[in-house]
Order: structure tokens, then C-alpha cells, then sequence
């Protein structure tokens, strides 16, 4: 057999255990999710049969954005974000002050040649406008990343009440907060705690099961 079919045959073989790879993969991914969902079909039913009998009902957000885990846990990891921007935003802004005080002060010692002072200042308002221009990186990466982590959320608890609602049977189910436009509405119709519960329910058996 040649080099080159050899080089042919390994290179075959090595793109078909990728494939076998991917495809097991795929196969334990989707097979995981069902296992989650079926977990979460069970929850959601036993406290469906907790909720109050009628054809409305409303969570007070403030609560669930309070007491949901999966709240609590990406607002930690934009905390953790933000603290580590903030740092390196620092640390690169003291850096520029020393170095400017620096240089301020060899052009008053007159240390250094007019040419090189030049030079140095150039450097130096181009290092000024990199922090300003990394600020509003930052700033844009952190209100984005809030974004998506509202938009994570919200979706999470839309999806959990739509599975909810199929042994619940409520027409509908309002969010009540206390700047919100509901002035008034009865405890028996307050299901906060049953989601709340039912959501950290799901979350738990999906961080379990990815561990």
C-alpha cells in the first residue's frame, strides 16, 4: 500500500470516529433533555394540583425574581463579570496615571529631548482614548450580557407556566409587582410560591443531571 493511500485511510479513519463522536453526543444530549423534561412533566402536574381552582391567578414577580435559583445564580455571574471589568479597568487606569506623573515629571526635570517628549505624549493620549474606548466595550458587553440573562429568565418562567397551566387550566396568569398597574388582587389567587417552587424544582433536576 502506497504513503499516500495510507495517509488517505488514516485520515478516513479519524473522520469517521469524529462522526461516531458527534453523533454519541447528540444521541446523550437529546436523551438527557427527555429525561429532564419528563422530570419536570412530574413536578409540574403534582403542584398544579395545588393551585386554586379558578380561571385566574398571578405571581407577584418581585417574589420569583427574589427567591428563583437560577436568578440568583446568573446575577452572581454578571456580578463576578462586572467585578473583573471593573478591576482590569482600574488597574490599566492607575498604570496611565503612574506613567503620566512619570513622564510629567522628566519633562520638568528635563531629562528627556523635546523629540522623545513628543513622542511619549502621543503615546500617552492614545492610551487615554483605549481606556475610553475599552470603558464602552465594557459597558456595552456587561448591558448586553443583562440582556440575555432577563431574556433567559423570563423565557424560563413563560415555559414553566405553560407546562404548568396544562394540568392548571387557567385562562390566565398575571404578574403582579408592587410598582405594577394591579392595585389589588386576593390571596387565593396568588400562586407565587407553588412556581417558585416548581421552578427551582426543574432547576435543581437540570443542574443535577448536567453534574
Amino acid at each position: 500500500m502506497s504513503e499516500e493511500m495510507k495517509n488517505n485511510n488514516s485520515g478516513l479513519i479519524v473522520a469517521i470516529i469524529a462522526l461516531i463522536g458527534v453523533i454519541v453526543l447528540f444521541v446523550l444530549y437529546f436523551s438527557e433533555n427527555d429525561e429532564v423534561q419528563e422530570h419536570s412533566k412530574a413536578h409540574s402536574v403534582a403542584i398544579a394540583k395545588e393551585m386554586p381552582a379558578s380561571s385566574i391567578a398571578f405571581v407577584n414577580s418581585d417574589s420569583v425574581l427574589a427567591h428563583y435559583d437560577l436568578v440568583t445564580k446568573l446575577s452572581d455571574d454578571l456580578k463576578k463579570e462586572r467585578d473583573k471589568k471593573d478591576k482590569d479597568i482600574t488597574a490599566k487606569q492607575k498604570a496611565y496615571q503612574d506613567d503620566a506623573a512619570y513622564f510629567q515629571e522628566q519633562v520638568q526635570k528635563q531629562t528627556i529631548s523635546q523629540q522623545s517628549a513628543e513622542e511619549i505624549y502621543q503615546k500617552l493620549m492614545q492610551r487615554q482614548q483605549d481606556l475610553y474606548l475599552l470603558q464602552d466595550q465594557y459597558s456595552s458587553e456587561l448591558a448586553q450580557k443583562e440582556m440575555d440573562m432577563n431574556v433567559i429568565i423570563l423565557d424560563s418562567i413563560r415555559n414553566y407556566l405553560k407546562r404548568m397551566n396544562l394540568s392548571a387550566n387557567f385562562d390566565y396568569v398575571l404578574s403582579y409587582n408592587s410598582m405594577g398597574n394591579i392595585l389589588f388582587a386576593k390571596d387565593t389567587f396568588d400562586i407565587t410560591p407553588q412556581v417558585v417552587r416548581g421552578l427551582n424544582m426543574e432547576y435543581a433536576a437540570k443542574n443535577n443531571k448536567e453534574e
